[in-house]
């Protein structure tokens, strides 16, 4: 797992030389984004297939650690359109029902 972090830190050095030349904003907005992304990627991955211990140098082991890491990424989206579609069902009024039953006014 070591060899990853070399191989992650020469990759945001390689990126962050390249912000540098890049003169237009797109290009740059570009490069934060693949690089947020590539974190973002790497550190769930890391975390997610931590406890099963695989073998990443295998073929074998990539393929279960793809379908163990793909099939967290589903849950968690899930678990988002979920969380998102019962809070668009909330009550969001300015009216607070708790303060009303004691009959105090606000």
């Amino acid at each position: 797992m070591e060899w990853l972090w070399i191989a992650v830190v020469v990759v945001l050095i390689i990126i962050a030389f390249s912000l540098v030349r890049f003169r237009h904003f797109k290009h740059r907005m570009f490069l934060v984004f693949l690089i947020i992304v590539l974190l973002f990627i790497y550190f769930t991955a890391s975390s997610v297939l931590a406890p099963y211990h695989l073998n990443l140098k295998t073929m074998s082991g990539i393929g279960t650690g793809a379908k163990i890491y793909f099939a967290w990424l589903g849950d968690a989206f899930g678990n988002v359109r979920t969380l998102t579609s019962n809070a668009v069902k909330m009550d969001w009024s300015l009216k607070n029902s708790t303060l009303e039953k004691k009959n105090i006014t606000i």
